[in-house]
């Protein structure tokens, strides 16, 4: 058996409190299960028994919190991670509960890829793309799956170039210049800058 020594806030989560068994620290469980369940300073306790209680509250708690927050926001299981974590929850409760989210189709990388590519191919080219969602913590086969199914990378550039291009004069070369910065910072290399240049200078029969 051990004791129960000190009860402390959690300062990351108001809610939360966090328990020190021995003068050291065990886990941290909600300040509503601690009182509940009587998880006082100076009690003896079995660690396995609390293991398994912190556990099962943990595990309800959590899910919960992950199910109102997919509910408001699309995000990927690395985001999902992220915000368990923030919340003072142990690794095994979050793969437990970013494990049950996927098994019940709540989170899905490979869906959330191809949402996001479908959303922002008009305005952001694949390389763009695919660092943004690498930054969301998305494998690269569903990245690359998505770029694959989605994109018409050219075309999505070549609409782009028309636009900021209308009134323009692609003779002069500042403007010229300023339009590839354009399609660069979106995404868009070089080649497939290149091929909208030629393809606006045909359609106006213009020469290079």
């Amino acid at each position: 058996m051990s004791v129960i020594t000190e009860i402390r806030p959690d300062k990351r989560n108001k809610d939360r409190v966090k328990l020190y068994l021995d003068g050291e620290y065990f886990g941290s469980v909600s300040a509503l299960v601690a009182a509940t369940k009587r998880l006082e300073e100076g009690r003896e306790i079995d660690e396995k028994a609390l293991s398994d209680l912190l556990f099962e509250s943990d595990k309800r708690n959590a899910f919960d919190y992950a199910l109102g927050y997919i509910s408001r926001y699309v995000c990927t299981r690395k985001k999902i991670e992220e915000k368990l974590y923030e919340k003072g929850y142990g690794k095994v409760v979050v793969n437990f509960t970013i494990e049950k989210l996927a098994s019940y189709g709540y989170i899905n990388d490979a869906e959330y890829a191809v949402q996001y590519v479908t959303v922002n191919r008009g305005v952001k080219g694949a390389r763009r793309l695919r660092e943004e969602l690498k930054q969301r913590g998305v494998a690269i086969e569903h990245i690359e799956n998505a770029l694959k199914e989605v994109t018409t990378e050219e075309d999505d550039a070549y609409a782009l170039a028309v636009k900021h291009a209308s009134g323009k004069d692609l003779g002069d070369e500042k403007y010229v210049a300023r339009l590839v910065r354009y399609l660069s910072y979106r995404g868009y290399g070089q080649d497939v800058i290149a091929r909208c240049l030629s393809r606006l200078r045909d359609e106006r029969g213009q020469k290079e």
